[in-house]
């Protein structure tokens, strides 16, 4: 997979902070995730800081504290590295259409959160749906090669960013180096 980038998605994690009812209704979706090579417990997680925009630093903010909840370390030298690629997509706007306002964008490397500035916010024109998805990677930073790989997906609901970037940061975290199916969160 090319264009890692965190974090949350971070990449880039158990439900959200306002307790599991609130969580559920900030982005409610599914997890599944594909171990390809043992992550230990015990090993520490580089997540790099690549942020440059306001959602950016507060995406990675809420990996970080997804991964200390988790029981993870954080090292900037650590053998894996998280990171996360996202994106958005809307249908039944006003217009009444689909569109994929993030078609053909490629992420860097890193806490790449730039999808999320044009995000519909639920105010002035209507939107039925507001689909956000995201991949989740951790490589080995010896090798470059993908050892875990999780996919999500999920229906927002509300305007919060922070609120909805702890919440996927803490559906990842606790199941990086294991097998998921489907585990909505």
């Amino acid at each position: 997979m090319r264009g890692l980038a965190l974090h949350l998605l971070a990449g880039a994690l158990a439900l959200g902070l306002a307790g599991p009812a609130a969580a559920q209704g900030i982005c409610p979706g599914r997890l599944s995730a594909n171990a390809f090579a043992p992550v230990p417990s015990n090993a520490a997680i580089a997540v790099p800081d690549r942020a440059q925009t306001e959602n950016e630093r507060r995406l990675r903010a809420a990996v970080l504290g997804a991964l200390a909840t988790a029981g993870r370390r954080v090292a900037a030298d650590a053998p894996y590295i998280l990171s996360w690629r996202g994106g958005i997509s809307t249908e039944g706007d006003n217009f009444g259409g689909f569109a994929d306002t993030m078609q053909d964008r490629t992420f860097r490397e890193g806490d790449d959160l730039s999808w999320a500035h044009d995000m519909p916010r639920m105010g002035g024109r209507s939107v039925a749906s507001v689909r956000i998805s995201g991949v989740v990677e951790v490589r080995e930073r010896a090798s470059g090669r993908v050892v875990w790989t999780a996919v999500l997906s999920c229906t927002r609901h509300g305007t919060d960013d922070e609120a909805l970037f702890a919440h996927l940061a803490n559906a990842v975290a606790p199941w990086i180096g294991q097998p998921v199916a489907g585990r909505p969160f």
